[in-house]
């Protein structure tokens, strides 16, 4: 076995075969990195010419001129091989430390073990003890700090019919679905031009859910790198003002025909104030009101909904319920196996409303193995001492 640097196109093509390949492994996020303040290599082990194992990983410059190097979402090795990962991370110090580096960061897309929708652990289910128990072998330290992607994500299989899948669905997104269908929402792909009405949306529901958003510069790079590849699509939900106040009005002169009726009446008086609603609603310049936006990741066997933003008012109008069962569509028809709903902010609760968000379209929760540091250089440890005696101070 040897050490090698890699090409671009060496590692691009050699990471759609791992079982463990993500978006955030590829030399298109490499690129969106570097404008961060990282420089990227792309380091493998190689046999008899064949690649057995790799990673991208990124260096950024600390304190007294050491470097902190990280592989997002890497290593894209099999853990449960023991030699292959030994020789793998002894050649990665090697390589760290001739270029100043003190330490290693990974948080592998490696799960701990099978999850159900709750995150019980699934009895007879799928488990990586073994893969974990290798890695501290080798010297990475589990770290308690959660470094920069998530831990726990929900996921849905997409291994069914369309019909399967919206039956196990709960009653409010299916609910909800029928709800913008009936209400004429149309969920479309924005254009370069729109990622500032995509990014405005987010920013808003980042600020009311309390979760940090990226800014237009990240959008932008994210088209620019994967929308060409067709890996990235940027979707809105809006409706068109007038078809809308059209099928509201229909729906109040049928309603009246039935003014005896109780239910009828209680009826009436949510339309009444649906259209009271879209009196006050402003359009474009298309006659058009935009609600809702997301941003997916298509890479692998997996669709990512990465971002999403909602107008709070027009909330009900369910159109952030639409736009996942339009991109769940889509994933379906293009054999995708994974729709990855991506991160919650810790273990499952229910008090967590994006996770209660995500559940109701059925699923399972994937606790990812965590945050590991492979130590380099012993300014490791005094920056360890540093931080510990910053944050106690």
């Amino acid at each position: 076995m040897e050490f090698v640097e890699l090409t671009e196109d060496e590692f691009r093509t050699y990471s759609l075969t791992s079982p463990f390949k993500t978006f955030i492994q590829t030399p298109e996020m490499a690129k969106i990195r570097e404008k961060n303040g990282y420089h990227s290599y792309y380091v493998g082990i190689k046999k008899e010419g064949r690649i057995l194992a790799a990673t991208m990983i990124g260096a950024k410059k600390g304190h007294f001129g050491y470097y902190e190097f990280y592989a997002p979402r890497g290593l894209l090795v099999d853990y449960e091989n023991y030699e292959l990962l030994s020789f793998f991370s002894k050649q990665l110090k090697y390589f760290i430390r001739k270029r100043k580096g003190y330490v290693l960061r990974i948080d592998p897309y490696y799960i701990t073990e099978q999850k159900d929708i709750d995150g019980n652990t699934v009895e007879g289910g799928i488990t990586h003890k073994k893969g974990i128990e290798n890695l501290k072998k080798v010297g990475f330290i589990h770290s308690n700090e959660v470094y920069q992607q998530f831990t726990y994500m929900f996921s849905l299989s997409l291994n069914s019919t369309l019909e399967e899948i919206f039956k196990k669905f709960h009653t409010l997104p299916k609910r909800m679905i029928k709800k913008a269908e009936k209400n004429g929402v149309i969920i479309r792909e924005a254009s370069f031009e729109e990622l500032k009405v995509v990014e405005s949306l987010i920013q808003e529901t980042s600020k009311r859910e309390g979760f940090v958003a990226r800014n237009l510069s990240y959008y932008e790079q994210l088209y620019e790198h994967f929308y060409s590849r067709n890996e990235v699509k940027f979707m809105l939900g809006e409706i068109i003002l007038s078809e809308y106040k059209a099928k509201i009005e229909l729906r109040i002169q049928e309603l009246k025909k039935k003014s005896e009726d109780q239910e009828a009446k209680r009826q009436l008086a949510k339309e009444l104030a649906l259209l009271e609603e879209a009196e006050h609603m402003i359009p474009d310049s298309n006659g058009k009101v935009i609600i809702s936006a997301g941003v997916f990741l298509l890479y692998g066997n997996e669709l990512i909904y990465l971002f999403g933003g909602n107008k709070k008012e027009y909330l009900h109008l369910g159109s952030s319920y639409l736009m996942q069962w339009t991109m769940i569509q889509y994933g379906v028809q293009e054999h995708f196996e994974k729709y990855n709903f991506y991160g919650i902010m810790g273990k499952p609760s229910k008090e967590d409303g994006v996770y209660q968000f995500k559940r109701g379209f059925g699923g399972y929760v994937e606790e990812l193995i965590g945050d590991y540091e492979l130590p380099v250089h012993w300014y490791f440890y005094v920056q360890k001492l540093l931080h510990s005696l910053m944050h106690h101070s």
